[in-house]
């Protein structure tokens, strides 16, 4: 496992430590199932990149030579605050360590294959039925990882435009 350290390695595949993922339960009390903690960074750390890339702000700083999202330059968060160029955010590693849990839990369960696209219409099961609405998303959101990332996600840009009829 290769931890970005905030150069924009070319080959980092983990946002976090195995030592930061334990320290980051500890301080809250969270026994993770156990397994392999390094592999389930890794797998985090590509499934937050992969789900949230199109909407972090600003760029990355090595371009495409960079192998992870972060570190990114020009990037502003929902206060329009700088967020450093020059290494992880703690909401990139918070939610590396939320999504690592799930994947330690069940190896697979962020990005499950959905049969036929999830989008099941009915079930039943002895007496138990299940019967998705024609609009329900084929996919789970993980809302304490959504939640960390929101101040990230809802960045302004510092660029704005205005367009003027002549």
């Amino acid at each position: 496992m290769v931890v970005e350290d905030g150069a924009g390695l070319a080959t980092a595949n983990s946002y976090v430590s195995e030592n930061d993922f334990g320290t980051y339960c500890d301080d809250r009390g969270i026994t993770p199932a156990t397994g392999d903690a390094e592999a389930a960074l890794v797998r985090a750390t590509q499934w937050i990149d992969n789900t949230y890339r199109n909407r972090f702000p600003g760029h990355r700083v090595n371009g495409r030579v960079q192998a992870l999202e972060w570190p990114r330059g020009y990037a502003y968060d929902a206060f329009g605050y700088a967020v450093e160029d020059n290494g992880v955010p703690a909401e990139i590693v918070q939610a590396t360590c939320e999504a690592a849990l799930r994947e330690l839990t069940e190896t697979g369960s962020l990005a499950p294959d959905l049969d036929r696209g999830g989008q099941i219409r009915e079930l039943q099961a002895g007496s138990v039925r299940v019967v998705y609405g024609t609009n329900a998303t084929a996919q789970t959101f993980f809302q304490i990882i959504d939640g960390i990332l929101a101040r990230l996600l809802g960045a302004k840009s510092q660029y704005t435009s205005k367009a003027v009829r002549g």
